[in-house]
This record gives C-alpha cells, structure tokens and sequence, in this order.
C-alpha cells in the first residue's frame, strides 16, 4: 500500500512539473511518464486520464488547507492568528513551490469536462470550514454580525486574486508580492471581520 502511494504521489509530482512548463491542455501522458521515470501503462495503474491526475493533485493541496483549518480550530488561537497563520501558510506555498502554485492558480480558472463539478466540491468543503471558523468568531462577539457563508466565499476570492497577481507579476517582483500579502491581508480581513470595524482594538 505504501509502495502504491509513493508511486501515485511520484507522478503527481511529475505531473505537477510538466503541467508547470505546458499547461495542462498540452501535457500528454507520455510527457509525465517520463518526467516520473516510468512507463505510460504506469500512469493508467493509478490515474484514468489526465483530468484523474489534476483532480488528484488539488484534492491533496486542498485536503492539507482543511485540515490545517481543522487544526488551527482546535488550538487556544484568536481569530486574527487563525487568519494570519491561514495566510503565512498559503503564501509560503506559492514562494516554496512555485511549479504547484503556478499548476493550482492557472487550471483552477480553466476546468476541464469532468472537473469542474468535483473541483467545485472541494473549494466547497474548504470554503465551509473558513464559513465555520467566522460562525465561531461570531458567537464569541469578536467578529461583526453577517453572512458567513458569503464573507468566506469574498475572503477566497481575495486571497486567490492576490495569488494570481503574485504568480502572474514580473519574476523579480514576485518573492517580495509574497513575503508582504499575509500581513497584508491579514490587516484587511481582519479590520472587515471585526465587530466595531476600524475602531474596536
């Protein structure tokens, strides 16, 4: 089994690498193959497509966001060290693997047939964990009375048009657009989030 799991995970990795450099509508198996050092036949033990493989690499990005979600939950943290360890921990993703960052930011706005609606389940799930932790910020009277679900879908939408820009800036501009955006973002979620607004400390 854990021979199996290092297999998929060694072509995710190389497909993660190859979809990086050509997208993912011009990768072909054969590319990844032998990116992996593998025969294609391989690929086909543990992926059905192409479409298998990108789906299977945001559900283990996405599963290790929930449950860093999940984790920060359950430790004595205030909300604003939730939120700015939420981003210290995304952003430190795109500066450390830029390859992953570029393959996560780039195919989440172009779904292919088949990927869209299981694509949309898992920023679902992401999304209600983010929903619960403002739902929680509420009852405790920190965070101003709203619609968690809707807050939680702007915050990702925030986060990810920084993370388009960061990826898509200039190469000499990038480390430092990453090295700012969690205090950044920290500051302005938080001044949105919190009950009184600019002026409750």
């Amino acid at each position: 089994m854990r021979q199996e799991a290092s297999k998929a995970e060694l072509i995710r990795q190389a497909a993660v690498r190859v979809f990086s450099r050509k997208g993912f509508y011009k990768a072909r198996a054969e590319e990844i193959a032998q990116e992996a050092g593998v025969a294609v036949g391989t690929i086909y033990n543990y992926f059905a497509n192409k479409e298998e493989i990108l789906l299977s690499i945001f559900q283990t990005e996405f599963e290790e966001r929930i449950k860093l979600f999940r984790e920060l939950l359950e430790r004595n943290l205030s909300l604003p060290e939730i939120i700015q360890r939420i981003l210290e921990a995304h952003f430190a993703l795109l500066k450390q693997r830029g390859g992953l960052a570029r393959v996560l930011v780039r195919e989440r706005f172009n779904p292919g047939p088949g990927f869209e609606e299981q694509s949309i389940e898992l920023y679902r799930e992401m999304t209600g964990q983010l929903e619960k932790i403002i739902s929680i910020g509420i009852k405790q009277g920190v965070v101003r009375p709203c619609h968690p679900r809707i807050v939680a879908n702007a915050l990702i939408g925030v986060v990810e048009s920084i993370s388009v820009c960061a990826m898509t800036s200039p190469e000499e501009e990038i480390d430092g657009l990453l090295q700012e955006a969690p205090h950044e973002l920290a500051e302005l979620i938080w001044n949105g989030l919190k009950k009184g607004g600019n002026d409750d400390k």
